[in-house]
């Protein structure tokens, strides 16, 4: 029971959670049956709402993505007519300003708002930032202006990484149902990365605009299906921030927010004024933030006082995957820019009279990843995928990420390389070595983050992994300021698919030591 307190209120009564933290009973207990629950496929009904988040937002990013970097290289008045290398530094900004601003939305989402509420205001942020793309351009610089404002404000503020938090926050650090849960995530993602990108591509063929259209709702669709069903999902999870902010933190934060929206709008303001942008100077200025702001926080994690004993312990088997998320930062990178173009220029996309638009072949990605979903949802549930543990998926995966690079650049590029077109059955094989062998690697990542995370930086700690992508980016941000044309920047496919294999060995050869500290009580 609760204790009264002297103003004539209650006190909670406290015990101790699994993490050694002392806690609220009440809120324990509530906690406690959510993860009990199993009306969902086995899993929390909260799941479920988060899958179906996911699913949107990956119409989202799916309708963006089949056609942004075709848009911004295509000459006026079909795109806006950046050169391919200014096209490939701006697709990287991007990544590394979500990146960036993840830190501000999971920092909001565990001091300010709460996890589910960081969701709903960042997602209608980002339909209204998406919404901005889908208006036509009427001029070339005005197009430039516009898109490049939209691309920086397409998830700010963003919601960090509420949607993984809350997911660890639903089960149980041992509990292995976690990891299928965020299978459950990663399927919902690729059957929208199935039925989205031919839609958006093919209508890009018409107008780029219908794509970033859809991406706009599909954010605000997402926005609903998380902040209609409340507490009837999730109870209080995610209601609440997990560490609010005392009344001088509120005072000396918000004014310190408000300098920073100053900045932004005085930023913008210019860009819309004089309608021009530098965007070597701009790549610059966003690598070197991103390396600043990434050193900064983890500093930040690993001082914090408010990580002592076992959760401390458990930080260092981060490290790792920290590394594996930097070279993989950088092949999302590559895959995002180079390889677009690659498939546009390179690649025979014509069966017999129908052209096939480049951006199209994203749902044959999202085929293949959405049968590797199902396939090793399965095969974890059987007696031989339980002893598979989290740390075995981590390295196998991400050695077929470097497999199915070599798959694709020796024998097209390396031993072939003055041909016009290359047969599209070598892209299909990287599609299906990449995505299929490699989906154990990005749902055991989530879910070990997900285990270490600290419980006053649960959200927070996804960020820090989806910030160590943005590290490779910024690299990337750098190199493609020196490789500006196609043909410098292929053989950078060959690099990264050796490097990811030589980093894989190294985390096979020590897979019992990291899980062993991530397991430790």
């Amino acid at each position: 029971m609760a204790t009264p307190t002297e103003n004539g209120g209650e006190q909670p009564d406290i015990v101790v959670d699994e993490s050694g933290l002392k806690v609220d009973r009440r809120q324990e207990e509530e906690l406690n049956q959510l993860r009990a629950d199993r009306s969902f496929f086995g899993y929390p009904k909260g799941i479920g709402a988060l899958a179906a988040g996911n699913f949107f937002n990956s119409i989202c990013w799916a309708s963006y993505g089949a056609v942004m970097i075709y848009y911004l290289y295509k000459p006026w008045t079909q795109g806006l007519g950046f050169s391919q290398g200014e096209a490939a530094q701006l697709i990287a900004i991007v990544g590394a300003i979500n990146s960036m601003f993840g830190i501000v939305g999971s920092w909001l989402a565990d001091r300010v708002f709460g996890a589910r509420k960081a969701l709903v205001i960042g997602n209608i942020v980002k339909g209204l930032s998406c919404g901005l793309l889908a208006i036509p351009a009427f001029s070339i610089s005005q197009g430039r202006t516009m898109a490049i404002v939209g691309m920086i404000l397409m998830n700010l503020p963003i919601m960090g990484a509420s949607n993984a938090s809350l997911t660890g926050m639903l089960f149980h650090r041992k509990d292995n149902r976690r990891d299928g849960a965020f299978a459950i995530h990663a399927i919902a993602n690729n059957i929208a990365g199935f039925i989205t990108p031919i839609i958006s591509a093919q209508l890009g063929l018409l107008n780029y605009h219908y794509g970033f259209a859809i991406g706009a709702v599909a954010a605000l669709i997402y926005a609903a299906i998380i902040g209609v069903p409340g507490n009837r999902f999730f109870g209080s999870l995610g209601s609440k921030p997990s560490r609010p902010l005392n009344s001088q933190e509120r005072k000396r934060y918000g004014w310190g927010a408000l300098g920073v929206l100053l900045v932004i709008g005085l930023f913008i303001a210019v860009l819309l004024v004089t309608h021009k942008v530098s965007v070597n100077a701009l790549a610059s200025t966003v690598s070197s933030c991103t390396f600043v702001v990434a050193i900064a926080f983890f500093l930040v994690i690993r001082r914090s006082k408010r990580i002592v004993g076992v959760e401390r312990r458990r930080l260092k088997a981060f490290v790792p995957i920290v590394i594996m998320q930097i070279v993989a930062g950088v092949d999302y990178a590559i895959q995002g820019t180079t390889l677009l173009m690659f498939l546009d220029q390179r690649i025979n996309r014509k069966f017999g009279s129908i052209e096939i638009a480049p951006g199209s072949f994203n749902t044959l990605v999202g085929i293949i990843a959405m049968l590797a979903g199902i396939f090793f949802s399965w095969f974890w549930l059987t007696d031989t995928g339980k002893r598979w543990k989290s740390t075995n998926r981590l390295w196998f995966g991400f050695a077929f990420f470097g497999i199915s690079n070599l798959l694709l650049i020796v024998p097209t590029v390396v031993l072939n390389p003055h041909t016009a077109r290359y047969s599209v059955l070598w892209l299909l094989l990287y599609y299906v070595v990449s995505n299929f062998g490699g989906f154990p690697y990005g749902v055991a990542a989530n879910s070990t983050v997900a285990a270490i995370a600290p419980k006053s930086y649960e959200t927070q700690m996804q960020t820090a992994f989806t910030l160590s992508a943005a590290i490779g980016t910024a690299i990337m941000l750098l190199v493609y300021g020196k490789l500006t044309t196609l043909d410098q920047q292929l053989p950078l496919i060959l690099v990264i698919g050796i490097i990811e294999i030589v980093v894989a060995v190294v985390v096979m050869l020590f897979r019992g030591k990291i899980d062993a500290t991530v397991m430790s009580d």
